[in-house]
């Protein structure tokens, strides 16, 4: 299923503290076994006093892009199919702070990967780390493919910016036209 197919403008810095910046994101959902991820990994993350995640818009859409990806180029690998450098392809997203990414192929359920990804050092500490505040998760799921399932996690430290609710997109596509509306008048 291909989530990433209604594009918008998404204010990534509405909500984080930075200067305010206009960035072309993909309208994101978040479905079933990426939202049973997120569970998942904030009851790993209470068990340690951590406080827990919450879903990021900008992260979700570099997640889901990656996932695609991978599922599309058949390739499993952090670094994007076409060689582009796994951070600069999540600061095409997110706009600073620090960020980190867990990938995984293969893994038919949300419990086989976070258990993957737990027992593994490096997968681990990134879903420990105190310092991220948000995540995106990105599942894809290609039979065609090498493997049947693609995982990307992507983290950041900014405070989150909530993906919208599906009841949302249209208020928030009525408002992005009425914003591009202001700014070609301002132009003209």
């Amino acid at each position: 299923m291909n989530k990433l197919a209604v594009l918008a403008l998404a204010f990534s810095a509405a909500f984080s503290g930075q200067a305010m910046a206009v960035v072309a994101a993909p309208v994101v959902t978040i479905d079933a076994f990426e939202a049973d991820v997120l569970s998942l990994v904030n009851i790993e993350r209470a068990k340690e006093g951590l406080s827990a995640l919450a879903f990021d818009v900008r992260l979700q859409a570099a997640a889901e892009a990656h996932s695609l990806d991978m599922a599309t180029n058949s390739c499993f690998q952090h670094n994007s199919c076409d060689g582009t450098d796994w951070a600069t392809r999540i600061f095409s997203y997110y706009p600073s702070g620090g960020i980190g990414e867990n990938v995984a192929a293969g893994y038919l359920t949300p419990d086989a990967v976070v258990n993957a990804w737990m027992g593994s050092d490096g997968h681990r500490m990134n879903i420990l780390n105190a310092s991220y505040q948000g995540i995106g998760i990105g599942y894809v799921y290609s039979p065609g493919s090498v493997y049947p399932t693609y995982w990307t996690q992507d983290f950041g430290t900014l405070v989150a910016v909530p993906v919208p609710e599906p009841e949302n997109y249209a208020m928030l596509l009525a408002g992005l036209g009425l914003l591009g509306a202001v700014a070609r008048r301002r132009r003209a």
